[in-house]
């Protein structure tokens, strides 16, 4: 373990604070679910009390990697990075194999079987080209390997362009195969550097991994964006409206917001949509569960935090629910289905916008 990692846990003062914001932690409530149990653990293994065993990496792995404890950690202590750091320090052969390239392509293709079977894809886009205008920037888009298995139908009322990317290396890194994602990193930035205008994104994660990256030139960061932005500057020169009266509510995805993109960003294209009322969530922020596979290796925590959202979403007496990460589309459908809410309807929140009218102001 490296002199770094080691003082951010020799750091952390077991205040208890990131308690009020870890979704596990609120569903166990164990001390092993909170961070400060877990560091107590590593901290044992730093003074050599403990050895890293199958109980221990089961420990680290019961996290959402949502990033909350961070913003709350008056230390700023990320544990996220922490435990994956750890985890590649004690990686295996088999485990560099299981969580290698090969073996998660398998993985993201099983997952996008399992998602159309339970929730097979209605989508809301008309498979003709609908661009309006040419956007006064080059607009390339980044689709995501799970994005692109459950969205499929992403697009823009631009004229925008595809490139082959590899996966933003975040399914890598979670494991602490960072050797696979360092790869992966090297390859986008080179594509990225190559293209001459903004990297357009339609996946929290995936948009929060590769701003992470450790790019040459800091300004590249400013061309990597949300395809909200892109609406922003769409909603002064056209209106968007909906054919049918909708109440429309919206659940933030972790990623988002460590990203960089504001939920008064999204909640200002939903507001000037005719014929849609926005309401607000109670907890907009509160995470969905899913979490990538969390759902597959934590499935009775990821149905309580699944459940909450649904009951949440429930309460604001909206038809429509939106969101900008596949993991928490599929969390939102799983929940409401679960519950019977079957006249609310959960979307991609790029669909959503691409189904609706757009006409000059």
């Amino acid at each position: 373990m490296d002199k770094e990692t080691k003082n951010d846990i020799i750091k952390c003062s077991r205040c208890a604070l990131c308690a009020d914001v870890c979704p596990v932690y609120k569903v166990k409530h164990t001390e092993t679910a909170l961070l400060r149990g877990k560091f107590l653990q590593l901290l044992g293994l730093i003074k050599g009390e403990l050895k890293w065993s199958k109980r221990l990496k089961s420990s680290l792995d019961y996290c959402l990697a949502c990033e909350k404890c961070k913003t709350q950690c008056p230390s700023e202590i990320n544990a996220v990075e922490i435990f994956e750091k750890i985890r590649h320090e004690n990686l295996t052969f088999l485990d560099k194999i299981l969580y290698g390239k090969f073996f998660f392509k398998i993985k993201f293709f099983a997952l996008s079987i399992f998602y159309r079977v339970k929730h097979p894809i209605k989508s809301m886009v008309l498979r003709k080209k609908k661009h309006v205008q040419k956007y006064h920037k080059k607009l390339v888009h980044f689709n995501g390997c799970l994005s692109r298995r459950i969205n499929p139908d992403f697009a823009l009322p631009f004229e925008f362009e595809r490139a082959k990317f590899e996966c933003c290396g975040i399914p890598y890194k979670a494991k602490g195969n960072l050797d696979e994602y360092k790869n992966a990193a090297a390859f986008n930035i080179r594509k990225i550097n190559e293209i001459n205008g903004l990297v357009v994104f339609n996946c929290a994660t995936c948009l929060s991994a590769v701003r992470s990256y450790a790019f040459d030139d800091p300004e590249t960061k400013n061309r990597l964006v949300f395809y909200t932005d892109i609406y922003k500057d769409f909603l002064n020169k056209y209106k968007i409206s909906s054919k049918t009266q909708a109440v429309v509510t919206f659940h933030n995805p972790c990623h988002l917001k460590s990203a960089g993109i504001a939920l008064f960003d999204i909640e200002y294209i939903l507001n000037n949509i005719e014929n849609v009322e926005y309401k607000r969530l109670d907890n907009p922020d509160e995470c969905c569960g899913f979490g990538g596979d969390f759902f597959l290796r934590h499935p009775r925590t990821a149905d309580k935090l699944s459940i909450k959202k649904a009951e949440d979403v429930i309460k604001t007496g909206a038809n429509i629910v939106l969101t900008a990460c596949p993991t928490c589309l599929w969390s939102l459908k799983y929940g409401l289905k679960k519950l019977g809410a079957h006249n609310i309807k959960a979307y991609d929140m790029a669909e959503y916008l691409y189904s609706l009218d757009f006409n000059a102001k």
